[in-house]
């Protein structure tokens, strides 16, 4: 099959594969034909490893030794169709419980790519989306920038009964992934009735701010250094109130929420969502004391300086971080938004996405347009003659 490897780690780019070994599930699992997978900014950093340090070492996390590292096929936010189930006791179960949730070849699917132990502490709690030993499709293991993917049965997310679209096209359930992650920040927060900063706008900080709006904040700020006029309207449209330039705008943002917020002196919630080390440095400025900082944005490098003393512990901040979805409430959620398309959710998603799809030849491309500023989220069509778009 055709598929997108990362086969050196000291070298920026990917390889395409066109007679990589097909997958087959095994004790419950399921083989899924892929028709939409998306780029995320993971797989963005997995294209530039060689200058990046941390994805270098999560890659590396489960080996027995760095130089064991093998190529492994990049990607973990898709959609696709069932083409065959490895029987197991989930299969058994999901048959007892209700033959609706039987997930059987020919249906409409997506999965959570995180792959827990089951046997920790953290899963046995119900913190499986932090579990100690987790390993992720497409970073540890083999992704879905593929023809065909394999996953655990328990991790299929089922979207359509015999390959039923019409809820949820592909275009979009293959950005279920990352719009779990923006959920599960905007929960987190706690955003009904209060000023939020929103710290980048790539496809999560747009995202974030959608929910923001839907969940009922009632100031919005978001800040981006990149693509400004078309983030800025597409956040304007999302329902944010106040646009800042991340680079050459920081000052005004300061004196902006200082005159807006006076009362309480700062923002009650800011979310993280850039990873840009500036970006730290505007949350602990403009969090009220005794608000909150939700961080999901990755730095690409550890950061030297964060002035934990003054922005943090002073200011009584409270400071959390995301990792994922948890698993299984974020998605029932999620997909609860998405159904009842509240505020027109699912056009508003798909604004952010590029208008064509790419097959996987043009990876160079695609990647390119992403590193460059042009488009905030692609999508791969690895069966193109599958793919029903929109």
């Amino acid at each position: 099959m055709k598929c997108l490897l990362k086969e050196n780690l000291e070298r920026n780019g990917l390889t395409l594969s066109t007679d990589h070994p097909e997958p087959e599930p095994s004790y419950d699992e399921v083989k899924i034909k892929v028709l939409a997978a998306s780029v995320c900014g993971t797989d963005k950093s997995i294209y530039q490893s060689a200058d990046n340090e941390g994805i270098k070492d999560e890659m590396r996390r489960y080996l027995d030794h760095p130089d064991s590292y093998r190529p492994i096929i990049v990607g973990h936010e898709f959609c696709g169709i069932v083409e065959s189930v490895g029987e197991g006791r989930e299969t058994v179960r999901a048959r007892e419980v209700d033959p609706d949730l039987v997930i059987e070849p020919g249906d409409y699917v997506t999965a959570e790519m995180h792959i827990p132990c089951g046997h920790c502490t953290l899963c046995r709690t119900g913190n499986a989306h932090i579990c100690l030993n987790v390993r992720v499709k497409g970073v540890h293991l083999d992704g879905c920038f593929a023809q065909s993917v394999v996953v655990p049965r328990s991790n299929v997310i089922l979207l359509g009964k015999r390959g039923d679209t019409s809820l949820i096209p592909p275009r979009l359930a293959a950005m279920l992934d990352p719009l779990g992650n923006a959920v599960h920040t905007v929960q987190v927060a706690d955003v009904g009735g209060k000023s939020v900063a929103i710290l980048g706008l790539g496809p999560l900080g747009l995202m974030a701010t959608l929910l923001a709006r839907v969940h009922g904040a009632a100031r919005i700020y978001v800040t981006e250094a990149v693509d400004l006029e078309h983030r800025f309207e597409l956040a304007r449209e999302f329902g944010a109130d106040f646009f800042f330039d991340a680079i050459h705008g920081r000052q005004d943002l300061y004196e902006t929420v200082k005159r807006q917020e006076k009362a309480s002196g700062g923002v009650d919630v800011v979310l993280e969502m850039s990873g840009a080390a500036a970006a730290y440095e505007d949350a602990i400025r403009i969090v009220r004391n005794g608000g909150t900082i939700v961080l999901l944005g990755i730095p690409r490098h550890p950061l030297r300086e964060f002035d934990v003393a003054s922005g943090v512990i002073w200011k009584g901040v409270t400071l959390k971080g995301i990792f994922g979805r948890r698993m299984f409430d974020t998605w029932n959620t999620m997909l609860n938004l998405v159904r009842a398309d509240k505020f027109g959710l699912k056009n508003r998603l798909v604004e952010m996405m590029a208008p064509k799809p790419y097959p996987l030849e043009s990876y160079q491309e695609a990647f390119q347009e992403l590193l460059a500023g042009q488009a905030m989220k692609l999508i791969f069509t690895p069966n193109p003659d599958a793919y029903v778009g929109d």
